[in-house]
């Protein structure tokens, strides 16, 4: 970098060129990085009640929402985090690393190549940070590579000893949530920037280790496919040979995997695989255990009236809990099948309802009894005899939980939530399923009545 480049960085950021750490430049939280910060992006929260962030619109996009990042911090268990500062190699705007310093009560390490992000990343952080807490007066971001361990640390320490600290704090844990390129399902995952492999392998030796191994959290595209999320485990296990680790998936209900992460060393738990449904705020349910396969069971004629369709949120069946969450769901009197397992809206049949607990009721996105078979999809011009059959059999509000045309859905919903508006009766959905035959196959339209 030359030294107009240099001059121009630390006038515009305020950051502190550190000769021991070449390449990487110190900004130290403050109300003056705050004003910087402010004429480049004002703050502003993203929902009611959140905290204010300084963060442009493609940065609110790609940020953890705040509720999720508070949630991940709780999921930690401070005892069995090594001693240290905790690191974001890839900080951006600093949402996350904020949510684990403040929770964890730990010194925060943000590592930002874009300056203007790092900038907002250190008003972020002196803006949450409370001034009281002598923790935060090691907080610090470094503008530069955060695959360069060695310069990295060397900056931040050199940082640390300007300031009046002469402790070298090493890392007590790694966050990672690399940008991924916009088809996530088509890329090499050393295409992720920065690429996991040399981050992971330049980091590794300055990880302190906890009673289960390093701690590190991995923050990847949930759209990954098995063979990626294999991938990402061999890089994992040559780094850190024989370190447990835990996969988790997130949702939050909408019928999407919304966020997978990996849990490792001491942040992992016994277990390999977890689920969880998040909330508005909190975490509604967790489920934890070891992956499995099942059986769907091909449907040759229309399921019997009287027994119950489960739609289960798609997270759940990705992280292969879903067996299970069945085991608890179902009562042990009652039959089970999987009729789909694949796509948004995995399809349980049982001959009763499920159980009714917390737990179990946050992996449902809708269940009821099945109360009609309709051999076509809901169309616009029929929609009124759609509305009076499913009338008739005591339903006054259907959902359409099926594959539609996306371009008519909205509108077929609307005119059906219209027709339906004279009738009394419970709520319920129609969902679609395969039926296999000799002949060939066919969709099955099917009502289905919510107690």
């Amino acid at each position: 970098m030359t030294l107009y480049a240099r001059k121009r960085l630390d006038h515009n950021t305020g950051a502190t060129y550190m000769s021991g750490g070449a390449e990487h430049y110190a900004l130290r939280p403050s109300d003056e990085v705050v004003e910087r910060a402010t004429k480049v992006c004002k703050a502003k929260s993203s929902r009611k009640g959140e905290p204010a962030f300084h963060m442009t619109e493609q940065m609110e996009r790609l940020s953890t929402p705040w509720a999720i990042a508070q949630a991940r911090a709780t999921q930690i268990d401070v005892n069995q985090l090594p001693p240290g500062v905790i690191l974001d190699a890839a900080a951006g705007s600093g949402v996350q690393l904020i949510a684990l310093t403040s929770g964890l009560h730990r010194p925060g390490l943000a590592i930002e190549l874009d300056p203007e992000i790092a900038l907002m990343c250190a008003a972020n952080m002196h803006a949450m940070g409370e001034v009281e807490d002598l923790q935060r007066s090691m907080d610090r971001v470094l503008i530069g590579d955060g695959g360069q361990a060695e310069k990295a640390i060397s900056a931040y320490w050199n940082s640390l000893r300007e300031g009046g600290t002469r402790a070298h704090p090493p890392i007590a844990m790694l966050h990672l949530d690399p940008a991924r390129p916009p088809d996530a399902q088509r890329h090499e995952i050393d295409e992720m920037q920065p690429s996991l492999t040399p981050l992971l392998k330049s980091w590794v030796k300055h990880l302190e280790v906890g009673p289960r191994g390093p701690a590190v959290l991995l923050d990847l595209s949930p759209r990954l496919n098995e063979d990626q999320q294999s991938l990402v485990d061999a890089v994992i296990e040559t780094t850190f040979l024989g370190v447990p680790r835990t996969w988790e998936w997130l949702s939050q209900g909408g019928g999407r995997i919304d966020r997978l992460s990996v849990w490792i060393g001491s942040l992992s738990t016994k277990n390999s695989a977890r689920c969880v449904r998040m909330g508005r705020k909190n975490i509604m349910a967790s489920i934890e255990g070891e992956p499995r396969k099942s059986v769907v069971e091909p449907m040759s004629s229309p399921p019997p009236f009287g027994a119950y369709l489960t739609i289960v949120d798609p997270a759940l069946v990705q992280s292969g809990l879903h067996e299970a969450w069945a085991e608890q769901a179902v009562p042990e009197s009652a039959g089970r099948s999987w009729l789909r397992v694949e796509g948004r809206r995995p399809l349980l049949i049982t001959t009763q309802p499920l159980s009714t607990d917390d737990d179990i009721d946050a992996f449902v996105i809708a269940t009821g009894e099945i109360v009609q078979h309709r051999l076509t999809p809901p169309e616009l011009h029929t929609i009124e005899l759609t509305a009076q059959s499913a009338a008739r059999n005591g339903v006054g509000k259907v959902t359409l939980r099926c594959s539609l045309d996306p371009d008519i859905h909205p509108t077929l919903q609307r005119r059906l939530d219209k027709a339906l508006k004279e009738f009394d009766g419970a709520r319920g959905f129609m969902v679609d399923l395969g039926l296999e035959r000799g002949s060939g196959s066919h969709t099955l339209y099917i009502v289905c009545k919510e107690s």
